[in-house]
């Protein structure tokens, strides 16, 4: 394929050129002023630009049970992301203990839809390499994947024999392939790691070059503690880390993201993702005063249950920061005529206190509850974007618009994240340049990871593209219509082949990443 006449935004951050790309055997050949071959398809991209396909540095299309659900990752594709990290938040598919599916992702998916047929990272690597997805795929290790598998539900330091036997499996799976590994410090599981053991997953991510991603342990009071401690982490392993879809929640604490995002630039280890909305997408549970939920469904389910246990939680929740009346109920496994609406319309029309319903919807949900929460500051938002250790993540799964007949509502990050990103805050708002916004979806991410050959629009380089009107790119997935996809984008190409062409998927080209 030859492409002409684009403007190229090629990934680096430096300024825009117009230029020819050839693509052969899947990858940029030549890059110039270029004249058709016999037999080459030309596409004449005339007043449109040119950029890296999008790298999307924390996915949960594992996690939420689309993988396998949506091969084709469409709600990814059509807001040109080709290339994923799964295994984020400490859960991820692989490595598995026994036949029994990983509970850790439970909260996330229905885990009853996946036929598991692997243990280890290089099984479930030789399974994905016989589908066809839409984007490219690479993985983490999820933390808490392994070490509940090994003491299940019990809340306790790990003794010797089971660090050793969580740093050989996670170890193994990094020679196997997986890019790093992930902890998610603020879930049940994660939150009884203790430093020593963090810091000796740590010294195994350094030791294979990978980078080690961390959802923190609390994004309101103890926030900067939280940042604190990842901080101290690193001054004493010297790891590559990445800190998951940083935020801080409630009002009242919002004035503490400035004092973090200083602490994180004057680390050259430590960078972060964010996602371009002001609302989260939260497994309900994580609201909840920790002595509750810290032994996950085995503590929390009997507390909702035991009257005396319930109306303490209650009285605990009434005074904590969170609004659990202006949270709305976003998927789960309960009935679908709860999903869009607000937790306090739901108490007024039962007569009941929020707090009440929101424990009565846990219960009922089998603790599979997530809600929507208008808990960040957009300000922060912004911050976040035009900080130099920003990344822009989507946090969300591939879905298609069939997904919207089950009555879940989805995050609109979903489908619109990246089109929003550039056309809010780069093209409208201005908050930085162009280049500089795709940078931070393409190389950075790239070069973070530990991606080879991706992210630039360089000879050599994989063909993996973004071919985008900018007077037309745009998000239309909302709160109120997340199934939407962008507009804006003509042509999205994986290694070479076309997989979008204006709004219609064309082929399933992704490839299976490995860590080398």
């Amino acid at each position: 394929m030859l492409i002409k006449n684009g403007t190229i935004i090629d990934g680096s951050g430096e300024k825009m050129f117009s230029s020819d790309i050839r693509i052969g055997q899947g990858t940029i050949t030549q890059i110039g002023s270029l004249s058709p071959k016999n037999n080459e398809e030309v596409l004449d991209v005339s007043g449109l630009y040119i950029a890296p396909g999008f790298i999307d540095i924390l996915n949960h299309s594992d996690a939420y049970i689309t993988l396998f659900e949506n091969p084709a990752q469409e709600s990814l594709l059509q807001q040109g992301i080709t290339t994923i990290l799964m295994g984020n938040c400490g859960s991820s598919l692989a490595p598995l203990v026994d036949g029994a599916f990983i509970n850790s992702i439970q909260k996330w998916g229905d885990t009853s839809k996946i036929n598991v047929n692997w243990l280890s990272v290089k099984e479930y690597i030789r399974e994905l390499n016989k589908h066809k997805f839409g984007v490219n795929l690479a993985t983490l290790v999820g933390h808490s994947t392994v070490r509940r598998a090994l003491v299940g539900d019990e809340e306790k330091t790990l003794t010797k024999q089971e660090e050793q036997q969580m740093n050989y499996m996670i170890e193994s799976g990094l020679r196997e392939g997986a890019f790093g590994v992930s902890s998610g410090l603020a879930y049940s599981h994660g939150k009884n790691a203790n430093a020593k053991e963090l810091r000796s997953l740590m010294r195994l991510v350094k030791k294979y070059n990978g980078l080690y991603s961390f959802h923190i342990r609390n994004e309101a009071e103890e926030f900067l503690s939280s940042i604190n401690e990842i901080v101290a982490l690193e001054k004493e392993t010297k790891t590559n880390i990445q800190l998951s879809h940083l935020k801080v929640v409630e009002k009242k604490f919002w004035g503490q993201f400035k004092d973090a995002i200083d602490l994180i630039e004057k680390n050259k280890n430590i960078d972060f993702d964010v996602y371009p909305y002001n609302f989260t997408a939260s497994v309900a549970y994580t609201f909840l005063p920790h002595w509750a939920s810290k032994g996950g469904n085995s503590t929390l389910l009997p507390a909702i249950k035991d009257t005396e246990k319930k109306d303490k939680l209650i009285n605990d929740m009434k005074g904590d920061s969170y609004s659990y009346a202006d949270m709305v109920v976003a998927m789960g496994n309960i009935s679908n005529t709860y999903f869009g609406k607000k937790i306090g319309d739901i108490a007024k029309s039962q007569n009941a206190e929020a707090e009440k319903v929101f424990l009565d919807l846990i219960l009922a949900s089998d603790n599979r509850l997530v809600v929507f929460s208008p808990t960040i500051d957009e300000k922060n938002v912004e911050m976040a974007i035009k900080s130099e250790k920003s990344i822009i993540s989507s946090a969300s799964a591939g879905y298609n618009q069939k997904h919207r007949l089950n009555g879940a509502l989805v995050h609109p990050r979903s489908f619109g994240a990246m089109p929003k990103f550039l056309n809010k805050y780069a093209l409208d708002e201005k908050l930085l340049s162009l280049e500089k916004a795709i940078h931070k979806i393409t190389s950075k991410p790239a070069e973070k990871i530990g991606l080879k050959k991706r992210g630039k629009i360089k000879k050599g380089y994989f063909a993996d593209m973004v071919i985008f009107d900018p007077k037309k790119i745009e998000d239309k997935a909302d709160l109120n219509n997340p199934y939407r996809y962008p507009v804006g984008i003509s042509w999205v190409l994986v290694n070479g082949k076309v997989a979008v062409e204006n709004g219609t998927l064309k082929n399933k080209n992704g490839q299976i990443l490995l860590r080398k």
